[in-house]
């Protein structure tokens, strides 16, 4: 598919926006310009680099972008039209949760997660909340770094374990809140186990 004039003049200025890394790839060049570095090249592998740039970024769907930016634009979460209808609603976020953030991140800020954090322990302190932030990483490289398996998951893992051995103590779970307040029935159990089994 050919790119229009419009698009290949968006292209020329996205290239030439001063950016911490760069790139010899103009696909990547072009998503950096616009959206910042979403990853450190450093983590990622040559094979993983391709695959974004040359089969994934083709075609990546923009109708999350209007969304993304009325977020940025109100500086919190908002719903895709614009309303605040998460934050007014603590009550409705009964749930661990684990924020994981990269240290060199550009595209999403650790003090991002300091704030979800801080929220969910101020409305919801019953509940077990961790943020973690992993030196040397960005946004997209947590999670598709080739050193990921070993500085980012490990988090992850031991995030859903101690949330499951809660349950088993006794603890009240998310869902059993959710669902008890709701009037709904519990969803069927969630194992850690089959989490891994699944990711391995």
């Amino acid at each position: 598919m050919k790119a229009t004039p419009r698009q290949q003049l968006l292209k020329s200025i996205a290239q030439f926006i001063p950016r911490c890394e760069r790139c010899t790839c103009d696909e990547c060049e072009v998503f950096s310009g616009i959206f910042g570095n979403t990853f450190w090249h450093e983590n990622v592998s040559p094979s993983m680099h391709h695959w974004l740039n040359k089969v994934n970024l083709p075609r990546l769907p923009m109708a999350a972008f209007p969304h993304l930016r009325k977020i940025c634009n109100n500086g919190f979460i908002v719903d895709s039209n614009g309303k605040n209808s998460y934050l007014t609603h603590p009550e409705r976020m009964a749930l661990p949760t684990l924020y994981i953030s990269g240290g060199k991140s550009l595209l999403v800020t650790p003090q991002t997660s300091f704030l979800a954090n801080k929220y969910m322990m101020l409305h919801q302190p019953g509940f077990r909340h961790e943020r973690v932030v992993v030196e040397g990483f960005g946004h997209s490289d947590l999670l598709i770094g080739e050193e990921s398996y070993k500085k980012v998951f490990p988090h992850i893992l031991s995030h859903l374990r101690l949330a499951e051995d809660g349950r088993r103590n006794g603890g009240v779970s998310a869902e059993e809140s959710f669902c008890h307040g709701a009037n709904l029935p519990l969803p069927v159990p969630f194992k850690v186990d089959h989490f891994v089994a699944a990711a391995l």
